[in-house]
């Protein structure tokens, strides 16, 4: 392979890499949630405490990658895409809820280790202004995952556990493409580099939980409650393809937004999102769904991306800086789960209103003016 290629062709397999651990393992629980409630008795309990399990799981990895990313991203990825494929892996197989909920939770901690480990492997492959683009497309692969796991769904029906064999080996082979991919040269391996931690990472921390907290009730929930307000099963999915869609779109308009600031980047994503939370608690009409779930999708992905160039603003080792924000994220989702949960007993828009309301929030942390 021509050498300018080369770098090119890793941020195909990265975004590839992440269309896999993101949409079609971790964030695919939740297009999956009411089938196993229905075919292994899984509770609307513990549907709620299963996503915040698949929180916590992302952390502990994302907690690993955080100390190992900049000294040993090839082995951080490795880990990532078995630990991934091995979770798909036991989903395709459950027999119960029981172990339904063990294999998806080992699936997302695949999640919490890709993203950290690609940061890494992407600055290094690709520096210069061509990075920041190149990081956006490669956050951007959750999009075109959620578009295959709907596409899955709505072709596989009830046989819906074989997606996750389709999604096991789909992230084994793109694991490997990265491996064989990704630079060998300096800085791979060594001595470690020390982390830059310090009060400058206190307001994208805040930011990361308030985003996660806010988008739990959607990846936890979305489904079941369009199915609950009257809407077919395969129309809901649709739904959710949608939302892949938008999130897909993050790679054209996450560079843009940040080239006029990261602050205004954050404030219209945030804005996005919280009308895409509100827009899929209001009775499922025509297209609002459809529109609610792509701006959703569009507006969390533009924020996590948002979160990536944050860290290279405030550290000079952002892979880690990505892993401790991810991490925030994340634990916001393992709190926000089992609390919409809770609170959608006294109704959708309660539930789905203070999510967005969380959402927003998440624009008073300061941050950066320019780029």
């Amino acid at each position: 392979m021509k050498r300018p290629l080369r770098p090119a062709a890793l941020v195909l397999a990265g975004t590839a890499l992440i269309a896999c651990t993101y949409g079609l393992v971790r964030y695919a629980y939740g297009l999956a949630a009411p089938d196993a409630q229905r075919d292994l008795g899984l509770s609307t309990g513990a549907v709620g405490a299963v996503s915040g399990a698949t929180s916590v799981a992302y952390c502990v990895a994302a907690g690993l990658a955080f100390v190992a990313c900049e000294r040993w991203p090839r082995t951080v990825v490795a880990g990532a895409g078995t630990v991934a494929a091995v979770g798909a892996l036991g989903v395709w197989t459950a027999g119960s809820a029981a172990v339904f909920s063990v294999a998806v939770v080992l699936g997302s901690a695949g999640a919490g280790a890709a993203s950290p480990g690609l940061v890494v492997l992407v600055r290094r492959a690709v520096p210069g202004p061509g990075q920041d683009g190149a990081q956006a497309l490669v956050n951007a692969g959750t999009g075109p995952g959620l578009v295959a796991a709907a596409l899955l769904a709505l072709l596989l029906g009830d046989r819906w556990q074989t997606a996750w064999w389709v999604a096991a080996t789909a992230t084994a082979a793109v694991t490997v493409a990265v491996l064989v991919l990704a630079p060998h040269g300096a800085g791979t391996r060594g001595t470690a580099v020390p982390v830059d931690a310090g009060r400058r990472w206190l307001a994208p921390l805040s930011a990361a939980f308030l985003l996660g907290a806010g988008s739990a009730a959607v990846w936890t929930h979305g489904r079941t409650v369009l199915q609950a307000a009257g809407l077919a099963e395969a129309t809901a999915v649709w739904v959710w393809l949608a939302l892949g869609v938008g999130a897909t779109g993050a790679a054209v308009v996450a560079p843009r937004w940040l080239r006029a600031g990261l602050r205004r980047a954050r404030a219209a994503a945030l804005g996005l999102t919280a009308a895409g939370v509100v827009g899929l608690a209001v009775p499922p009409v025509g297209p609002v769904p459809f529109l609610a779930a792509a701006a959703f999708g569009l507006g969390f992905t533009v924020g996590t991306t948002v979160l990536i160039a944050w860290a290279g603003q405030v550290s000079c080792t952002p892979g880690p800086a990505v892993s401790a924000f991810f991490v925030a994220l994340l634990l916001g989702q393992a709190v926000g789960a089992p609390l919409s949960s809770a609170v959608l007993g006294a109704g959708v828009l309660p539930a789905f209103g203070l999510a967005a309301a969380v959402t927003l929030v998440g624009v008073l942390p300061p941050a950066p003016v320019g780029r």
